[in-house]
């Protein structure tokens, strides 16, 4: 305990040693699998939505011989309505995938990143080649980028992973590096 409180209180700028916090054990750092499954279902909802709108739509068309200017109208808005909750489907779905693709794992030779945004589908960084673990809040997604000494990046967001601070705070700890803004 006194070597965690050490590392812990020691100045961090300039300082590079490897921290021995986590166990020997690899760590396998996921998605959370309820927002996932959220995910998914929402897209189904949509999907539902969608084609019941869909129907609407056509009764507000049919029968040709009643159309007039307000059920046109009617019809109309309620089939960009129906494009509306398809295209959210879509992105609910390919948001879910997304979720469910993304994984690092930290084991005692270094952290392999899962992620769909990286060439390749798979990097692999060892601890000591990493160089900085960078983290800028946008609007409303956090984003961290890990930069390698060999000058190769991940960068993931809170769309890949449901507290990705909580990743970065890991990576960076058994680097032995501090996590810095910008």
């Amino acid at each position: 305990m006194f070597e965690v409180q050490e590392r812990l209180l020691s100045p961090s700028t300039g300082v590079r040693r490897a921290a021995q916090i986590l166990s020997q054990q690899p760590i396998l750092l996921r998605n959370n699998r309820v927002l996932i499954f959220l995910s998914f279902f929402g897209s189904l909802v949509a999907l539902g939505i969608a084609l019941c709108m869909t129907i609407v739509a056509a009764r507000c068309f049919l029968p040709f011989s009643t159309l007039n200017l307000d059920r046109f109208a009617a019809g109309a808005l309620w089939a960009f309505g129906a494009w509306l909750m398809a295209m959210t489907q879509v992105f609910l779905w390919r948001q879910g995938i997304y979720m469910g693709n993304c994984s690092v794992l930290l084991d005692a030779h270094g952290a392999h990143f899962r992620l769909d945004n990286t060439a390749g589908g798979e990097v692999f960084m060892p601890w000591n080649g990493i160089e900085a673990v960078h983290y800028k809040n946008i609007e409303n997604v956090q984003k961290f980028t890990i930069l390698g000494a060999d000058s190769t990046t991940v960068t993931f967001t809170s769309a890949s992973f449901y507290r990705p601070r909580r990743v970065a705070r890991l990576i960076a700890d058994h680097a032995g590096l501090p996590l810095m803004r910008g």
